[in-house]
Order: C-alpha cells, then structure tokens, then sequence
C-alpha cells in the first residue's frame, strides 16, 4: 500500500511540474490558502480556539477574536512566523540541524510563559516554558487510553535529536523518499518531545520543510483528523519508535495521503479550476457553531 501511495503521489507531482511554472496569481492564491489552514489546522490540533475565521482575520488583518485567550492568538502569530521562516528556509537550502530546530522554536513561542502541568503525585503545578532550549523536566503525558506515555528523559535529549538528525542526513544521501524521510522525522521527533512545549507544532513544522525542500507541497494535518492523527501515533509509540519498524507504515501514508490532498489543491488551481475544496463551507458553519458551543448539523 505504502508503495503505491507514493507511486501515485510522484505521478501527480511529475503532472504538477510539467505545469510550471505557475502564473504569479495562482501561486499567490495557493499558497495564501495553504497558509491560512496550515496555521488554523496545526494550532486547532493542540487545542487552540481560534476558528480559521478567526485565524485569517488576525492573520490578514491584525484582527483579534473577542473573547478568546491572548496564548491563542499569540501561538497563531508564531506558527505564522514559523512557517514564513520555514518556506525561507527550504528556498535558501538551510541546513536542518539543532541550530535550525532550536531557533525555529524560539519564533514559534515567541517568549516564556507558564502553562499548567501534572507532576507524578497527580498534582497540577504551573512550569515555566522555556523557548529555543531542550526540556529540563519530564515531559511525559496521558494518552487516549488513560496510560502515561514516557517521552525521552531530559538528560538524554540531546544524544536523541544527534541521532535523529545524523538518521535523516544519511536517508537523503541514500535517496529516501522525502515522504519517507518526512513522516519518520515528525515519528521520531514527537517521541523524544525535546522541548517543554510545541512539539507537535514543530514536528509537522519540519516535517513540511523537508517535503517543501524536495519539492512536494505541505502535508496538511487537519483540526478533523486530529483523533486518527493522536491514534496512529500512540499506536506506533506503544510498540516501539524504530526508524525501521514496521509500525511506521500507517503513520507515513497517513502523511502521504495528507501531502497528496494538497498536491491536487496546486494541480486544480494550475490547471484553472477551483479551488474551493468541497465541505469547505458548511466546515466553516460547523467551526462557526463549535465557536458557540452548538453541535453541527448531522450529514
């Protein structure tokens, strides 16, 4: 399945290629699009309660939501930063290494704060977030099935992003499949959790620099998906994180098929046709009634 799925996903990046280069418009109305849910979808994975309403206007506009938490608004800010300096990057060819992921952090978080955090007698105590600097305390959570989920012990943080890094630069002189290469980093990085917090925010940060850099499009990770993007995940962590392993096989075609979505958003719009994904709208009413606390209507 696996094989197939990237079969396909070159097939329409091949079509894509032969289109380019894409008129300044339609590169300008594409990407603005991928930008505005890029930020709306990572953000609302972690919880965040800005609408993509919301998300563009304080994005476009400087429009703040009333009513809803400044942390939010100011994590939409940073993950915008992020992904502009990410797209930098992936133009200017800058080396992934901890230099890289440590100061992409720091535009991510932007500045400390504290956050509520369980210790393991139960309680809830507030912990100061440190940005652009690898976790001093544990940082283990509770997963869908109620069992805690050690991450890597702080003081071994260090050694595990060396090798997660040295295991990526040896797969691109291999010739691995960026999706490949993509979807095991993101697998691997969000098992060790090196910093305090925004892991998960940049882990598919760099997952879509690396696809960005070999020239596929962002594997969009949608606020919808959330439960089967938490399940394949914790399903993988359980039985083990090997960048080799056979668990891995769900988890990278569930990016694929993210980075496939997206692949055919670029080729409608190079080929002049909408780009208006269907259910966008009544997407936009559900977030709109989730805002008020109404259930969406059923299907």
């Amino acid at each position: 399945m696996a094989a197939n799925i990237l079969d396909r996903i070159d097939q329409l990046k091949s079509e894509l290629d032969a289109l380019r280069p894409l008129p300044p418009d339609v590169v300008g109305q594409v990407g603005q699009k991928l930008r505005l849910e890029w930020n709306y979808h990572s953000n609302a994975v972690e919880g965040n309660s800005l609408t993509l309403g919301e998300t563009k206007s304080l994005i476009l506009h400087g429009i703040t939501a009333h009513g809803k938490p400044m942390r939010d608004h100011l994590d939409i800010q940073g993950h915008d930063d992020a992904v502009k300096a990410v797209e930098e990057a992936a133009q200017n060819e800058e080396a992934l290494n901890e230099v890289f992921i440590r100061n992409l952090h720091r535009v991510l978080l932007r500045e400390p704060y504290e956050m509520d955090a369980r210790v393991p007698d139960g309680r809830i105590v507030k912990r100061r977030i440190s940005i652009g600097s690898y976790k001093t305390a544990p940082n283990n959570v509770l997963t869908t099935t109620g069992e805690i989920h050690y991450f890597t012990a702080p003081e071994v943080v260090k050694p595990e992003m060396t090798d997660l890094l040295d295991w990526y630069r040896d797969g691109e002189q291999r010739g691995e499949h960026p999706i490949v290469l993509a979807a095991v980093l993101h697998y691997r990085f969000v098992a060790i959790h090196p910093f305090d917090d925004g892991n998960g925010r940049m882990a598919r940060l760099l997952m879509n620099l690396i696809l960005i850099r070999h020239g596929y499009t962002v594997a969009m990770i949608r606020a919808e998906d959330r439960g089967l993007y938490i399940d394949i995940l914790e399903r993988g962590q359980r039985t083990g994180r090997s960048p080799v392993a056979g668990d891995l096989k769900e988890f990278i075609e569930f990016v694929a098929s993210c980075c496939e979505s997206s692949l055919r958003l670029h080729l409608r719009a190079a080929r002049g046709e909408s780009i208006d994904e269907p259910g966008d709208v009544q997407r936009e009413i559900d977030l709109f009634k989730k805002s008020l606390n109404e259930p969406p209507d059923k299907p």
